[in-house]
């Protein structure tokens, strides 16, 4: 889900039209919810939601939010507003860019210090949030290659599949500038110099210098200034090592800004912020980051082999709650880590299979309702249903079964079940793709079996929501 940053320069099209369309007047009426224009002091987005970090969020007006035409919900996590618009949110964005102008004072910039996961969700979604659409794609550029190879459509030392499997594989090998590009914005540091920084760490000089030195049997390390030691590490497609790359750069910056004179700044701010920054994360920072990736491979690989039952279950179980509370985002560095660490992540097959439960669940409430509600609210229901299916389940949640909290029970239940079998089974990705049936093809990647079997779970996980759902949920005129 792609998150952008506003532009604190636009100045809010609604707010400024003299003439207010329909468009500009629900703007307005969202703009006063939230406690107007002085209470907003940043906005983002997602592919479906507008998220708000107010002021002061006791001014926010949840039921005045909800009443909005054209919001598909509120919800309010990680110390944010979130307000759902589904697929025209860009068009509600780009109108409101300007909307913030609150800054918050010190007194709850400390108070947001103490919000540990809060923060860090939010930083995670900030982060792969922009990033999703560019790796999805190139994932399901490589699993349709795949695909056409496993079922003779194309050969393999064709120079058609090199050429696209060359430029799909580039984008995870570049992985950390993308991710640098992205985290530049939620750091708030200059996003060029954040990609110099990522540039450096995937230097194929220092690669060239680490192939010599294994060569002739030494360690591939270098000593700069005869005292700072760089280990020569392969960061291609490492995430943790950037994310701190791009941490570390926010923390530099600012002090190197305040030693180099004014007049000096345009020349010596960004060379001392590249060139320490540079040298620091690639002595200790990035080695720590491939560490700590490792160690969340380990403990993951060691949860599965624990359990991989019981894993998938609880994974299943949680995963249209997350979505719910925008937290989904936390499983993405999780299977891009597996991915760079074994190849394959059994987890992201079980954010396709929640999607598809939480479609289940809204057809089975669409097929109970469709006789005792208008004809304009059982097609709202049956076109949330169809996007799930699709791939984007918050107009399906929100609403939907948001409405029939039992509804979104079972449809977690149902994730929960098939997911647990999905794990045991090893239904598993090779490449990140987006979770729609669409990308089914991608597991070809792995075979006809891990194909057949994902396939089996899809159908599976929908129906048997829409099982549960018609028979434990009562459905009434909401």
């Amino acid at each position: 889900m792609e998150l952008t940053e506003k532009n604190n320069d636009v100045l809010l099209h609604a707010a400024s039209s003299k003439r207010k369309s329909g468009m500009d007047e629900q703007l307005d009426q969202l703009v006063q919810a939230l406690g107007g224009n002085e209470n907003i002091v940043n906005i983002t987005h997602c592919m479906t939601r507008l998220r708000f970090k107010l002021a002061n969020e006791d001014l926010a007006d949840k039921d005045a939010l909800e009443k909005v035409k054209g919001v598909k919900g509120v919800v309010l996590a990680q110390g944010q507003t979130q307000v759902v618009i589904g697929v025209d949110v860009e068009k509600w964005y780009n109108a409101l860019s300007g909307a913030a102008q609150s800054t918050a004072d010190d007194t709850e910039i400390e108070a947001e210090k103490g919000k540990l996961f809060q923060n860090a969700m939010r930083i995670v979604a900030g982060i792969f949030g922009p990033v999703v659409p560019a790796i999805a794609g190139a994932g399901m550029l490589m699993g349709l290659l795949s695909g056409l190879i496993a079922t003779n459509v194309i050969s393999e030392s064709s120079d058609t599949v090199f050429f696209f499997r060359s430029i799909s594989v580039a984008v995870f090998f570049f992985l950390p500038m993308l991710v640098s590009f992205s985290a530049a914005k939620v750091f708030k540091v200059n996003e060029y110099i954040a990609l110099a920084v990522a540039s450096a760490m995937l230097s194929p000089k220092l690669l060239e210098k680490a192939a010599q030195l294994k060569e002739v049997g030494a360690n591939p390390e270098l000593s700069v200034f005869g005292v700072v030691p760089i280990e020569l590490l392969g960061y291609g497609g490492a995430i943790v090592p950037a994310i701190l790359a791009v941490w570390v750069l926010s923390k530099i910056t600012p002090m190197v800004d305040r030693l180099v004179p004014t007049s000096a700044k345009p020349v010596f701010t960004p060379l001392l912020a590249f060139t320490v920054t540079s040298t620091v994360v690639l002595s200790f920072v990035a080695p720590a980051g491939m560490w700590l990736s490792n160690g969340a491979g380990w403990v993951v690989s060691s949860l599965l082999e624990i359990s991989p039952t019981l894993t998938g279950f609880v994974f299943g179980l949680t995963r249209p709650i997350t979505i719910v509370f925008g937290i989904h985002h936390s499983m993405t560095p999780i299977s891009l880590n597996n991915f760079a660490l074994y190849g394959k992540d059994l987890l992201m097959p079980i954010m396709c299979l929640g999607n598809l439960a939480i479609a289940g669940a809204t057809m089975a409430v669409w097929y109970k309702q469709r006789k005792t509600v208008s004809k304009e609210q059982s097609s709202v229901t049956v076109g949330s249903g169809i996007t799930a299916i699709l791939g984007i389940t918050e107009p399906a949640l929100f609403g939907v079964l948001t409405k029939y909290t039992k509804a979104l029970f079972m449809a977690s239940l149902a994730a929960g079940i098939v997911g647990a079998i999905s794990v045991t089974i090893d239904t598993h990705l090779t490449s990140y793709i987006l979770s729609s049936v669409f990308s089914l093809p991608a597991y070809l990647a792995s075979g006809t079996q891990n194909f057949i079997q994902a396939v089996v779970g899809v159908v599976g996980v929908f129906a048997l929501s829409f099982a549960l759902t018609t028979m434990f949920v009562r459905v009434d005129n909401k």
